[in-house]
């Protein structure tokens, strides 16, 4: 496998569980988890044994949705990075340039007023039942919240320079990353509550962390760096 795929899942990996714990995912996430389930908070807490497994099959099911879309959009990248062909240096500088504009979003350096609007989909809590699950899942990878959509654009960049397969393969990376903080929150969900309040007092940390490595990757990419820069990585890690 290339080593921009591999260090590419690396970054996905990362990507999933830094947009699960941004500002403005993490506090959504206890009422996704009620709305899915049909549980409330304190019901989720207790994790009787009928109730856990209904909280695991919904979150599975939740991870599924998101899965669905992530994927699809990552291999759609690397449809038009295939397409695209030689244009791709050019293309890499435009989307290098857009991820370090998100980077200083994320550090709250630059305003983008557009991305502070609401863009998720809602469902009528216990509409569709446990098996609204994956819908909510889908609408949720289509909402593009500001803090998801940094992390997407960069990852529709690395994407678009491998594979269409690959491409996908990654995406999926992304959303598994996502969904399985999700389902570990729905078994966990006392003790996320501990790790949740942990997170909310380090909100600062987690833009600063997020908004460098974005701007990092955006750099690499305007500069052509990107290729280099992961082989020498994981000639490294190697």
């Amino acid at each position: 496998m290339e080593p921009q795929a591999q260090a590419g899942w690396i970054v996905a990996i990362v990507a999933g569980f830094l947009s699960f714990v941004s500002p403005c995912v993490l506090p959504l996430i206890p009422g996704y988890l009620s709305m899915i389930s049909g549980l409330s908070a304190e019901q989720l807490e207790q994790r009787a044994g009928r109730q856990l497994a209904r909280v695991l099959v919904s979150s599975v099911l939740f991870a599924v949705g998101l899965g669905v879309v992530f994927t699809a959009l990552g291999a759609s990248a690397g449809l038009m990075g295939r397409w695209l062909g030689p244009r791709m240096a050019i293309v890499n500088v435009v989307f290098g340039l857009v991820v370090i504009v998100f980077g200083l979003f994320v550090l709250n350096l630059v305003k983008l007023p557009s991305l502070y609007r609401d863009r998720r989909l809602r469902l009528a809590p216990g509409r569709f039942g446990i098996w609204g699950a994956p819908l909510l899942g889908i609408a949720f990878g289509l909402g593009w919240t500001p803090c998801v959509g940094p992390w997407l654009a960069s990852l529709y960049s690395i994407a678009a320079n491998i594979p269409p397969a690959q491409a996908a393969g990654l995406f999926a990376i992304y959303s598994a990353s996502l969904g399985l903080c999700f389902v570990a929150t729905g078994m966990l969900f006392a003790y996320a509550l501990r790790a949740f309040a942990f997170f909310q007092r380090h909100y600062r940390a987690v833009e600063v962390v997020s908004g460098v490595l974005l701007v990092i990757i955006g750099l690499l990419l305007v500069t052509q760096q990107w290729g280099r820069a992961t082989a020498a990585l994981m000639a490294l890690a190697g």
